[in-house]
């Protein structure tokens, strides 16, 4: 009795075996029964028709930026251009005056008597050939030596000649006083 289980067990196991691999385990599996084989999965019948395709689906965001390539060779140093035609040159005309009325050092003004002083902070600074009506004029209180100048200001104004500018010094509380100073005219 102990001998008859084990080979019921095994032939019970023939039997499943010869039938799943037997032609007529294979006509049971073509005509549609849902027969199991040894894996335990149900055998599928004929695959039906293909349905419609669905809308298409929403598009996904811009990815990651990918990494950066690596930077390239240094191009060659061009060729040197030729040189450019001159500019025009700076204001060549231009006064330093110390505080008497003295003229320091200056380019483009009159040869004869280019610095008039009136007194009391008072000049009238005359150009060599050049109507100062339609330059611009820049000018300070400036040391015509290596000191440095007392606090104060001055006004330019056009004078009663068309190549003339008069300068007027002031100490820094208003009143007139002798002041070194410079003077540019720009045309």
């Amino acid at each position: 009795m102990r001998n008859r289980l084990p080979i019921a067990i095994s032939s019970a196991a023939l039997v499943i075996v010869v039938l799943g691999v037997s032609p007529l385990g294979g006509a049971a599996i073509r005509a549609g029964t849902h027969a199991t084989g040894l894996s335990g999965k149900a055998s599928q019948g004929p695959r039906g028709p293909r349905g419609p395709r669905g809308p298409r689906g929403r598009r996904g965001g811009p990815g990651r930026p990918g990494q950066r390539g690596p930077t390239g060779a240094k191009g060659a140093t061009g060729q040197k251009g030729a040189t450019g035609a001159a500019g025009v040159p700076a204001t060549q005309r231009w006064a330093v005056v110390a505080g008497n009325g003295t003229l320091v050092r200056s380019k483009g003004l009159i040869a004869t008597t280019p610095v008039v002083y009136h007194g009391s902070g008072q000049y009238s600074v005359f150009f060599l050939n050049q109507p100062t009506t339609a330059c611009a004029w820049a000018g300070s209180i400036a040391s015509s030596t290596t000191s440095a100048p007392s606090s104060g200001y001055l006004t330019l104004s056009q004078g009663t000649s068309t190549n003339q500018v008069d300068v007027q010094t002031y100490i820094s509380g208003g009143t007139a006083m002798d002041q070194p100073f410079m003077l540019s005219i720009f045309c």
